[in-house]
């Protein structure tokens, strides 16, 4: 009797644990021996493939809790679509809509394109309104105190579909999809992970908290950590060139397309012509961007000081080892290369080097 109770107790508990779902795909027939394939989104590991027979395919999986899937037709971009899975879904993936619809009776799926769509629309209305204004002759400011409460209530449509969706992966894969926007420090996204299941998982998010950590790791009063990268004549060249040589340096990363990057170009070309030398200099670190572009824009700015530039392939990118989630990222070396101040702008910034000329 023991024996047969605890067997019966282990496939009962097997039974709660591992259930399935269903997905069903329906495309057009130029689809037809292509290769469907099902594939964790966070992980990129590749669960199930299927060829399209009749413009159609099916995936069958058992499941242990719920999932972010992402189904695409020959690892194509253009032919893919999120699917959110857990016990009993049963959704159907549509590619011959254009985005491409994921519909499950009324699970997570059918929710998520609720949400997704009322954000939608209220974002379209937000920028007509924006645009109206604009061709007013309203400034940015008189624009923002008209659209202002519009743009809250639109980060609360986010925040209400979260804070709704706390236990399960439509929760966090909304919070996936706003985790810079509305996490933006490293205790922000380990509260979100410690309170909507399964955010842990969410790629996108792992991704933003590795990014904080590596942030922390370069704050004020932290050594430099060094990169490398090439001259603007493609010789190697790696930062510690530059820093930690007894001279404070301030490095500018930058890209050739950014617009505010632009705006900060005179402030730096303004000191290095009033203090570089011995004790000073300014240097870039061109990121993101393609080389042709980065160079012209030297010519085109009337830069002069030295420039490291990261090609987007490096698998060492600056950015990454700095945290750095946007640019421009200014940030002050020390003579002895410790870090004085990131995120150093304008006025604040020449105020900061005046001081330490002196």
């Amino acid at each position: 009797m023991r024996i047969l109770s605890t067997i019966a107790l282990a496939v009962l508990a097997f039974a709660a644990s591992a259930q399935s779902y269903t997905i069903t795909g329906k495309t057009d027939e130029a689809s037809n021996g292509k290769t469907a394939y099902l594939v964790d989104q966070n992980t990129a590991e590749v669960y199930a493939s299927f060829v399209v027979e009749n413009g159609t395919f099916k995936f069958e999986k058992e499941i242990s809790g719920e999932k972010l899937l992402e189904v695409n037709i020959d690892k194509s971009r253009r032919t893919k679509a999120v699917v959110l899975a857990a016990a009993g879904t049963n959704a159907v993936v549509d590619f011959t809509a254009r985005p491409a619809s994921v519909t499950d009776n009324g699970g997570y799926n059918d929710k998520l394109a609720a949400t997704i769509s009322t954000i939608v629309e209220a974002s379209n209305a937000i920028n007509a309104r924006a645009d109206q204004l604009m061709n007013e002759g309203k400034s940015r400011e008189e624009v923002y105190a008209v659209i202002g409460g519009d743009i809250e209530a639109l980060n609360n449509l986010y925040i209400k579909a979260i804070n709704e969706n706390k236990d399960n992966i439509l929760g966090a894969y909304v919070a996936a999809m706003t985790a810079r926007q509305f996490y933006p420090t490293l205790k922000d996204i380990d509260e979100l992970i410690a309170t909507v299941k399964y955010a842990g998982e969410m790629a996108a998010i792992k991704t933003l908290r590795a990014n904080y950590l590596k942030a922390e790791a370069t704050q004020a009063g932290k050594m430099f950590t060094d990169f490398e990268g090439f001259t603007v004549d493609g010789k190697a060249s790696k930062l510690s060139d530059y820093v930690g040589k007894g001279k404070y340096v301030l490095v500018d990363f930058w890209a050739s397309w950014c617009g505010p990057c632009k705006g900060e170009i005179p402030n730096l070309i303004e000191l290095q012509n009033k203090f570089g030398g011995e004790k000073f200099t300014v240097l870039g670190v061109n990121v993101w961007d393609e080389e042709e572009k980065f160079k012209a824009a030297l010519t085109e700015e009337g830069i002069t000081y030295p420039q490291i530039y990261i090609p987007r392939d490096n698998k060492d990118n600056a950015t990454e080892l700095y945290g750095i989630q946007g640019i421009p990222q200014i940030i002050l070396f020390g003579p002895d290369g410790v870090i004085i101040q990131r995120d150093l702008r304008g006025q604040a910034m020449k105020d900061l080097v005046e001081e330490k000329m002196k």
